[in-house]
């Protein structure tokens, strides 16, 4: 416990104005209940509505409402970066603005923590959404998951979370530009465990990430932690060798053995032409997706900027 603070807890917000007074108030009263010391830690995104204001509002209520605001929106990673770097408590809990993780619920999770002598607790949403893309694209994070860390890793997890000091110092030890935490979680293993909790909807607004954010956080997140799509452009690249070489013997064959030949056309060559360009480009593009991460690190970009601080020493 760092400066008489037990729990502290980390939430990114991006245009979260209408909930945030509800949730501080929640989230004030919880912890009262279950820490002798404790702050929130709310990293504004560069919200676009009165998320900043309504914060400062908050700040000057309770010195327990800490704010940190960047220069603009850096993305919710990064954002929830800045929130581990400025913590001070011994147990930190990390959770969105929305009110689908529900503050009392933190007294479950940090029992949980220490009952179970775990470094992380996940939870896991006992009913998830409807929506088919939703499903679509939880279903493929997920499986990204599971190739990340060689584990079943449970559907519809969220995150809501709980975890100790000792497993937020080693989560600052990675360093690259891009990270993940969900994946970055799991793949560095320690102690964890689960708790169940049922699903909430949100209250207000709808969610900010979009079909083609889940997509592009699954795509990231197979780049960033795996060698996956390096192992499928190659094995894209053998199957189209192979079944070259087998139609070139197949046309030999047939040429000492009935002397005919099949069929060549333009119509053959155009669509072989097409199939061998566009596996080459695929597999520049695969490269190119590294080699940019690569050149990302090389330049060792912060990955958020620090407009304002309320409330910290």
């Amino acid at each position: 416990m760092i400066g008489g603070v037990d729990i502290s807890v980390v939430i990114p917000v991006y245009n979260n104005t209408a909930v945030l007074r509800e949730l501080t108030i929640r989230l004030l009263t919880t912890l009262g209940r279950c820490a002798l010391g404790y702050e929130i830690v709310y990293v504004n995104d560069g919200s676009r509505d009165n998320s900043l204001a309504t914060l400062k509002e908050l700040a000057a209520e309770t010195s327990a409402v800490k704010v940190i605001n960047l220069s603009r929106n850096f993305g919710q990673h990064s954002a929830i970066c800045a929130g581990f770097e400025h913590v001070s408590g011994n147990t930190i809990i990390l959770m969105d603005a929305d009110l689908q993780d529900r503050p009392e619920d933190i007294v479950d999770l940090v029992q949980k923590l220490h009952t179970e002598n775990a470094d992380i607790v996940y939870t896991i949403k006992q009913s998830s959404d409807k929506k088919l893309t939703s499903r679509l694209t939880s279903t493929l994070y997920h499986y990204v998951f599971s190739r990340i860390v060689k584990t079943n890793v449970p559907l519809n997890i969220g995150t809501f979370r709980a975890f100790n000091r000792k497993l937020l110092e080693a989560v600052l030890q990675f360093k690259e530009v891009n990270v993940l935490y969900g994946p970055l979680m799991f793949f560095m293993g320690f102690k964890s465990c689960f708790l169940e909790l049922p699903y909430h909807e949100r209250p207000h607004g709808k969610s900010s990430y979009t079909f083609s954010k889940r997509l592009q956080l699954a795509i990231n997140s197979l780049i960033s932690y795996t060698d996956v799509p390096h192992r499928l452009s190659m094995m894209f690249g053998m199957i189209l060798l192979f079944g070259s070489l087998l139609y070139g013997l197949i046309v030999t064959l047939q040429y000492f053995l009935f002397g005919t030949s099949l069929p060549g056309g333009s119509t053959l060559i155009l669509l072989v032409l097409c199939l061998t360009l566009g596996s080459i480009m695929m597999t520049l593009g695969v490269i190119g997706s590294y080699v940019f991460r690569v050149y990302q690190e090389v330049l060792r970009r912060p990955r958020y900027l620090v407009q304002e601080k309320i409330n910290f020493p």
